[in-house]
């Protein structure tokens, strides 16, 4: 039975099992919790969350079906569901939600690069760059034109990408590891002397990663050579 304690008290009695590692008892201290309270929604989504960790992603489903989208806990209610929809292999349904998230999420929303960034590992592109376009101008020029570049990249809209990356560079030209993947961009759109530019600034100010990354970096260059003497015999 759960202790009696007041439901906060239980909330954080079961986050602290989680810490412990015991997934089952803080299951079951959920469990008993919405047993008394069947609307308690922290309990709920911290029920749900923990089934993701247990990969139990249909029960986690299942537990969100009393919390409706329009409700104060939509927004977490629809990051879950996206997250078990992906996992299950239901790529449409997580777009869909990651689409409505895009819409509604607040410009200067703190969750802004994670979610972007969770699109972005799904190779959810389109709705990534939907998602960092949100990012202010002014305090996240860098972190917004990166992760704009990278989104644009896994589209392939490598113009759009190469155009990004350089007003990130402008912004910090002392994050080297940005050159390699912006000169293999410009290589892989045929921009052959702006890439081999970005490379050579590399080498006069970062020789040790040049030497590191010059041989993987070359490669996108040789390739863009052939595909353009395929192109023009």
């Amino acid at each position: 039975m759960v202790e009696e304690l007041s439901q906060d008290d239980n909330l954080k009695k079961a986050f602290d099992l989680l810490k412990m590692g015991d997934t089952k008892k803080a299951l079951e201290v959920y469990d008993e919790v919405l047993d008394q309270n069947p609307s308690n929604f922290d309990a709920l989504i911290n029920k749900s969350l923990t089934l993701i960790q247990a990969r139990r992603f249909k029960e986690s489903l299942k537990c969100l079906e009393s919390i409706s989208h329009d409700s104060p806990y939509g927004f977490d209610k629809m990051l879950i569901e996206a997250t078990c929809f992906y996992s299950l292999n239901q790529r449409e349904k997580a777009q869909e939600l990651y689409t409505k998230i895009s819409n509604v999420i607040p410009p200067d929303s703190a969750a802004i690069v994670q979610i972007g960034s969770k699109c972005l590992e799904q190779s959810f592109f389109r709705t990534s760059i939907e998602i960092f376009s949100k990012l202010d101008d002014k305090k996240s020029k860098f972190e917004k034109n990166y992760l704009l570049g990278l989104s644009y990249k896994g589209l392939g809209e490598l113009t759009n990408s190469i155009r990004s990356f350089g007003v990130a560079l402008r912004v910090k030209p002392d994050f080297y590891q940005l050159y390699p993947i912006t000169a293999a961009t410009c290589f892989q759109n045929n921009m052959l002397d702006e890439g081999d530019k970005i490379m050579n600034i590399l080498k006069d100010e970062h020789n040790a990663l040049f030497q590191h990354v010059a041989a993987v970096v070359s490669f996108y260059r040789i390739d863009s050579t052939k595909e353009s003497q395929s192109i023009n015999p």
